[in-house]
């Protein structure tokens, strides 16, 4: 409680802090105490818009999540998968056949070496 006992100044302290001032600072003391109470307006100024935009962040509502965008160009579809086309949309002659499996995992395999063979990898 020490640190708040001395800013709780009586009329004495605040006579001997006037004659300090005067004392200091002269007939300049009106401009001097004017351009102090300016800067302090000032600071409490952007001392209350930092504390508004805090407020306003702590207190903000929540942004709703966002959804996911279905993009369907992007969908694997399972006759995609079993016919490998062209740019131009055609199958070619060439081409690996994929075989028809039961299984995902023969599936995975499959299309594995399919994507290699499209590749030109061994």
């Amino acid at each position: 409680m020490l640190p708040l006992a001395f800013f709780n100044l009586g009329f004495s302290e605040m006579v001997l802090v006037a004659v300090i001032a005067l004392l200091l600072y002269g007939s300049d003391l009106p401009e001097v105490a004017r351009t102090w109470g300016k800067a302090y307006q000032e600071f409490r100024r952007h001392l209350n818009g930092i504390r508004n935009e805090l407020n306003d962040a702590i207190y903000a509502e929540p942004e709703s999540p966002r959804r996911l965008q279905y993009y369907p160009e992007f969908h694997r579809d399972a006759t995609t998968d079993a016919t490998p086309s062209t740019a131009d949309g055609s199958t070619p002659a060439d081409g690996p056949v994929i075989a028809e499996t039961s299984s995902p995992a023969a599936a995975s395999t499959a299309d594995d070496a399919a994507c290699r063979e499209a590749h030109g990898a061994a």
